[in-house]
């Protein structure tokens, strides 16, 4: 029998260090840099402008991130949707010798036109034609409104339509002055939508698969950003901020509470901070403000946190991570805490822009369409690289999925892999 001398404690511990650098190492072989995960609506998966997705901070030569492929796109404003190996938006198109709004799918490989289907006219304004909204993907339908007021929903593998509406014809709605631009809720078999109604049609629920009324309250005018589904104190409910109005309302309709809220340009989306926290924000002197909520048996109050009168979002929403709301004041981005509203710093020179958060960065859009990577840190404003993404007119907000950044304004479709 050979002795075998006994292993030192230096000699454990070093060899229980190797076990896990083996470990780790055989992890990161296996696992993909990026965490890939749909964006099947406006804003993303739980429409806060947020991506969990990781593998994107990679450094970016002078050219910017790689460019996947771009093409020509009518004219319109609505956001990209991805869910699969497909991308659906709207545009503007000329059939048959009439411009109409339309859904279009397209692969998210290449860009190729998979279908395309004609809605209503096209919606015609001095801030630019077509259409506003984003369509929302929900199992193998996709839900859309175009800028002045047919619904529908269509099937995701070839764009034939299911069921569509005319919210004017069936509920007396006018087109509002900027043309209908909220994006449909899906919420298991209902959608949920503010169209503006009058005696009691304000706020609707839909039958998704016939677009038959479910419940319907109140009666305004037509609101221009899109509801924000939350869990309040483990309840659903569903937050609009609409004709002097932040209401928040139940699956059935049903009012929890109700807080003035000023007349102005609000068309950004409120943000939820969980557990309790509402941040809301307009222009035209409005301002920010970060409410708590409180929710027993069904009923709810507002409490207001703080208020301040920069931090006006226009029509592009903010995003939160990690306690600071990064979002633009008019034409200036900025960083507030989430805390006490006070401003960390602010950037100049990307106008009216828009955003997304992903791995820890926030990916800008400028309004003359200049993409700049931000780290998202309170301490200032580090640009880690940017690039000429697009020119004209750029109001439409990023869309993230799968590592790929997809941008679009009137003319055209760009995406760019971040992997």
């Amino acid at each position: 029998m050979i002795p075998v001398a006994e292993d030192s404690a230096e000699d454990r511990t070093l060899r229980k260090r190797m076990i896990v650098v083996a470990a780790v190492w055989a992890l990161s072989l296996a696992a993909p840099l990026v965490f890939a995960e749909d964006w099947p609506q406006f804003r993303g998966i739980h429409r806060n402008g947020v991506s969990p997705e990781t593998g994107l901070a990679g450094a970016w030569g002078e050219n910017g991130p790689k460019e996947a492929w771009r093409r020509p796109m009518g004219p319109g404003y609505s956001a990209v949707s991805i869910v699969g190996d497909r991308l659906y938006t709207m545009d503007a198109a000329e059939i048959d010798g009439s411009w109409v709004e339309t859904a279009v799918a397209l692969s998210a490989k290449d860009g190729k036109e998979l279908w395309r289907t004609a809605l209503g006219e096209r919606f015609d304004n001095e801030f630019g034609d077509g259409p506003r909204a984003t369509p929302t993907v929900s199992g193998n339908q996709v839900y859309v409104l175009d800028s002045t007021g047919t619904i529908a929903a269509l099937k995701t593998k070839d764009g034939s339509m299911v069921w569509s509406m005319d919210f004017k014809e069936k509920f007396g709605i006018e087109t509002p002055r900027f043309g209908f631009s909220t994006s449909l809720v899906v919420d298991g078999d209902q959608i949920i939508v503010q169209g503006g109604g009058t005696e009691g049609n304000n706020y609707l629920g839909l039958d998704k698969k016939t677009g038959e009324t479910l419940w319907s309250r109140d009666s305004g005018a037509a609101g221009y950003n899109s509801a924000l589904p939350v869990t309040v104190a483990g309840e659903k409910r569903f937050v609009y901020l609409a004709d002097g109005k932040l209401i928040c309302i139940d699956d059935a309709g049903g009012e929890v509470w109700i807080h003035e809220w000023p007349q102005g340009e609000t068309h950004a989306m409120p943000i939820h901070i969980p557990p309790d926290k509402l941040y809301v924000s307009g222009a035209e002197g409005v301002g920010a403000r970060l409410f708590r909520v409180k929710e027993a048996d069904g009923k709810g109050e507002v409490e207001l946190i703080w208020e301040q009168p920069f931090m006006r979002n226009h029509f592009s929403s903010a995003v939160v991570h990690e306690g600071t709301i990064y979002g633009f004041d008019n034409a200036t981005l900025k960083a507030i805490s989430v805390e006490d509203g006070k401003m960390a710093w602010g950037k100049r020179g990307l106008g009216k822009g828009s955003l997304i958060l992903a791995d820890g960065h926030l990916f800008v859009l400028s309004d003359r369409g200049k993409l700049v990577r931000v780290e998202a840190t309170p301490k200032g404003y580090v640009e880690k690289g940017s690039v000429q993404a697009m020119e004209g007119r750029c109001w439409t907000a990023p869309a993230i999925s799968d590592g790929r950044l997809y941008l679009r304004n009137h003319d055209e479709l760009v995406v760019y892999d971040l992997r």
